[in-house]
């Protein structure tokens, strides 16, 4: 029978969404630089009219600030230096950074959890949709999609993806709005940025499974417990949610470290009871086979499976678990439940979140950020390639063949390759090989050995 951790290294969760925090930061930087270099090109593309539309449309209040009567020291007012108040070339917005969009990510996350306490979806609900959320903007960029339509999206789809059936309109009517096709126009595009891996795996049950362990031991205080078991689930429905944790651990290990974080003693009476090995002693009748069976398995057998156990839940592997789940408790540490006021409290938002949101309205996609527009541009496109029978290598035909091959990337059914360049915000050929879905893991480093790819699972048990 394989072990859990060979069970889990087969899902979708740990092959193409656990990453090490190296492999993470470097995603993102990646993805960062593509988004930029793209707005770039579309903004400057723009013709002078439609860029000022832009600009106008982003900065509504600029109007009373503008520079056109500015005069210029090149000559003419504001502008090229002809002295026709024209700019060929409008001035490119300063972009946000790959740690800017991280944190305004982390912001809207929050603000996707105080959605689903609104509407008062479950807690698998709320995390799915969360984890989600963060998993498309790890290859997507919030200068490219508008982070306040996709958080709701990602809320109508973990409803979907928990089980959870309700329908459009009254979803939206939850939240006070009447426009259900921009939720619908942005499922599909969810649906690619997360590479259709639907199934997340949480830490809920293995909580329950841990207490029930608990429970069961000797003298244990069942008062102590329940107290322990209230402040580890809260831990779970925010710490891991809003910190990278899904992407760097398995759901145990985020478990464990959040019953480190609510009773410490707890945690470590659960680890001494579940990696422990004691041989079987030569005359306890345990190699003795029962009478029938002498030729059922073969000679070694028993032997093999005692190395195996020993090997799974032995004193080795438990300092290695160890350190993955002290590394995960830290990390949970830094976002305690405590911290929802942080980040709802408005001096805060003004001091750290205003400011990015100013600067995102200056530097986000003209083509993307209106995700109805979007959907309909790819029907009309998808329209005119049928009427015309135009392959998909041809752009589609009329209008802009390089915006036309750009939707039509965004189309692929799977998206690109993680480590593609082109089309969406999916980059970073380094750290993903399209023929080889499975990390490499060189020499079995990991959290406890520092080899290889800097794992953080290690290698396989």
């Amino acid at each position: 029978m394989a072990t859990e951790d060979a069970r889990y290294r087969q899902t979708s969760q740990f092959q193409l969404w656990s990453f090490s925090p190296t492999q993470l930061s470097a995603m993102r930087e990646n993805t960062n630089t593509a988004a930029r270099t793209r707005i770039a090109d579309r903004l400057a593309s723009l013709p002078p009219t439609a860029a000022s539309a832009s600009a106008a449309a982003a900065n509504p209040n600029s109007a009373s600030t503008s520079n056109a009567n500015t005069p210029d020291p090149e000559g003419g007012l504001g502008g090229n230096g002809n002295g026709n108040g024209r700019s060929s070339t409008p001035a490119l917005p300063e972009f946000l950074t790959a740690p800017e969009e991280a944190q305004l990510v982390t912001f809207f996350t929050s603000e996707l959890l105080r959605a689903g306490d609104h509407a008062e979806m479950s807690d698998e609900i709320k995390a799915t949709a969360a984890t989600f959320f963060r998993r498309f903007y790890v290859t997507n960029s919030v200068m490219t999609y508008p982070p306040q339509e996709m958080l709701i999206v990602a809320l109508f789809f973990g409803c979907k993806a928990e089980g959870s059936f309700v329908s459009i309109s009254e979803f939206v009517k939850t939240f006070g709005r009447d426009d259900p096709e921009s939720v619908l126009a942005g499922e599909f595009l969810l649906c690619q940025g997360l590479r259709f891996a639907i199934d997340v795996k949480h830490p809920f049950r293995a909580l329950r499974g841990a207490l029930m362990e608990l429970a069961a031991l000797p003298d244990i205080d069942l008062t102590r417990l329940g107290a322990a078991e209230s402040r580890a689930r809260d831990i779970l429905r925010f710490s891991p949610l809003i910190t990278d944790a899904y992407f760097h651990y398995t759901p145990s290990q985020i478990m464990m470290a959040a019953l480190s974080l609510a009773d410490r003693g707890l945690a470590e009476q659960l680890i001494t009871k579940t990696f422990h090995h004691v041989a079987p002693a030569p005359d306890s009748g345990a190699d003795t086979p029962m009478a029938g069976t002498e030729h059922s398995n073969p000679p070694g057998a028993k032997a093999s499976h005692a190395e195996d156990q020993a090997h799974i839940i032995g004193f080795q592997i438990r300092d290695k678990i160890l350190g993955a789940v002290e590394a995960c408790r830290d990390m949970l540490g830094r976002e305690l439940p405590e911290r929802r006021e942080h980040w709802t409290n408005k001096a805060v938002i003004k001091a750290q979140i205003t400011p990015l949101r100013k600067k995102l309205n200056k530097c986000r996609d003209p083509e993307r950020w209106n995700l109805v527009e979007l959907q309909r541009a790819r029907r009309e496109q998808a329209t005119r390639k049928g009427a015309s029978g135009l392959d998909s290598d041809d752009g589609g035909g009329g209008g802009d063949l390089e915006d036309d091959r750009t939707l039509e990337g965004d189309e692929a059914v799977f998206g690109e390759p993680l480590g593609a360049g082109t089309g969406g915000n999916n980059t970073n050929n380094n750290l993903h090989n399209n023929n080889n879905k499975r990390r490499k893991v060189l020499g079995g480093g990991g959290a406890g050995g520092g080899k290889g790819l800097d794992d953080p699972f290690g290698g396989s048990l």
